[in-house]
This record gives structure tokens, sequence and C-alpha cells, in this order.
């Protein structure tokens, strides 16, 4: 049985791209046959970027509640998609941003990595260890923890400052490295579109760990692919077990260059994302 950071290592190599590409469907923005059935549109739609955009990509990131928002035909559009990307070599991080006490956490683990075939998955650690050791007992499979978010409302918790003087973010990063002790598969999400992306990987690194990392915000959120890189590689962290996710500015970057078609866009949004 494969190892998740065996996957994106060897993807990493074969490839050289950290690009994860987020696969989250609103029908309103997609060019599609609106008398269709919702389930093939959403799986010709994606399976028709990702045709074009594979050798560039090394992970797709599909976000759970786009897919469950279409109810039955979501889901088996997702578990189609799930299913093709795998075909293409890629691994799947399933976007749940999950975490509840631990019977509710085995049901969705099931659900995840037994039923859609997840490769890797999003937790909120907010109810402790407990909730998430049910997700770690899938030692095959890869897991990224919320530390700092790309949104706004990121400050609203995430930068609260505790009795020992640092932000909450960091005291979340210490704990992944920890649990990384044991599960070397756990790692952390951490946004693009912060100036502390930087020090939280030098704060990684100092701690003595290279960490799975998922990074959101690059594309339309504005934070920088080449950017990141460069804060990774000066630290000297390794950069084949992060990924840096894109969503809607390739699903969507028909809208930006509407003189192309849905493929050609996206092939030239992932294009512009990996030189900025």
């Amino acid at each position: 049985m494969k190892q998740f950071l065996d996957t994106l290592r060897e993807e990493y190599e074969k490839k050289n791209t950290l690009l994860c590409f987020g696969m989250d469907p609103v029908i309103e923005r997609m060019r599609i046959d609106p008398t269709g059935r919702i389930d093939v549109e959403i799986y010709n739609y994606f399976s028709g970027i990702l045709d074009v955009i594979s050798g560039k990509i090394s992970a797709v990131k599909p976000n759970l509640g786009f897919y469950l928002q279409y109810g039955q035909q979501g889901l088996t559009a997702l578990t189609r998609l799930i299913r093709f990307s795998h075909g293409l070599e890629l691994p799947v991080i399933v976007d749940g941003k999950i975490g509840d006490i631990g019977a509710t956490s085995e049901a969705y683990a099931r659900f995840v990595f037994e039923l859609l075939h997840g490769d890797g998955l999003t937790l909120s650690p907010y109810l402790g260890y407990d909730s998430l050791a049910p997700f770690f007992s899938y030692t095959d499979k890869g897991f990224y923890v919320l530390a700092l978010t790309s949104n706004r409302g990121a400050r609203d918790f995430q930068y609260t400052s505790l009795d020992t003087g640092i932000p909450l973010y960091e005291k979340v990063i210490q704990e992944i490295c920890a649990w990384n002790k044991s599960h070397r598969s756990v790692g952390a999400v951490v946004g693009a579109t912060h100036l502390e992306f930087g020090d939280c990987v030098g704060m990684i690194k100092s701690l003595g760990f290279s960490l799975p990392l998922l990074v959101p915000g690059v594309g339309a959120q504005g934070g920088s692919y080449q950017k990141t890189l460069h804060a990774l590689h000066a630290s000297g962290y390794d950069p084949s077990i992060v990924r840096i996710n894109a969503s809607s500015s390739i699903s969507y970057a028909h809208e930006r260059y509407p003189e192309h078609g849905v493929e050609e866009a996206a092939l030239r949004a992932v294009e512009d994302i990996l030189k900025k």
C-alpha cells in the first residue's frame, strides 16, 4: 500500500510543480449544458480541464461542500472525478475541514477514505487530538490540520495571543509537529495570503520538521506561487511534500479570458500562476 508522502514526492519529482488544483463546481459559473444531468456536466467540465493541465499540477483538492450542494448527483460527480484523477496518478486531497467527537470522526473517515477513496483530508483541530485520532489510524493517508487559514476571518481567532505570548496558530503548529512524530503524514494548512507564511515555515524548520503543507490562497485570493516557493527554498524546507492550491482562478479562468474555451483558459491560468 503506497504511502501518501511517497505519492506526493513522486509527483513532484516527475513534474517539478507544487501546484494543486481545487475542483469546486459552481454551476452558475460553468460553461455547461443547462439541460444536462448535473453529475455528468460537472464530471465532463473538470475532467476536461484535468486532461489539459495534469502535466503542470501535482495534486487535486475537491472541496466537499461544493459537491454536497448538488446532492447525490454532486457526490456521483465527485466519486467519478476522484477515480479520473487517480487514473492520472494525481493524489486527491478532500477538503472537508472535518473534526468532531471520536465516533463521528470515525464515520467521516470511513466516508472519505473507504467510499470516496480520497488520499488526503483537511481537518479542524478545535476539538483536540481525540477528534483527529480516528483519521490518523488510516496510516497510508495524508492529513492537513488547519493552522493559519487564507481567509480574512482568520484574525478572529487564529491570531489570538495566548498566556505564553504566542498566537493561537503557532500553538496549533507546535501541536501538529508533536503529532507528526507518530504520524508522519500529518501536516498543516498555512495560507499564502499572510506575511507570516515565511515565519511559519521557519518555525517548523526550527523545531526540526518539514511538515506536509497545504497552502491555499494563490490566484483569486491574491497569494503568490513564486513568493511561496521562495519562502520554502529560503528556509531549506522540503518542497516535495508541499502543495500550493489554486481553485476558482483555474476553474473559471474563462471569465478572465473570455476569448478562450474552458480548457484553454484554464491552461493559460495555470501557466500565469506558476510564473507569479
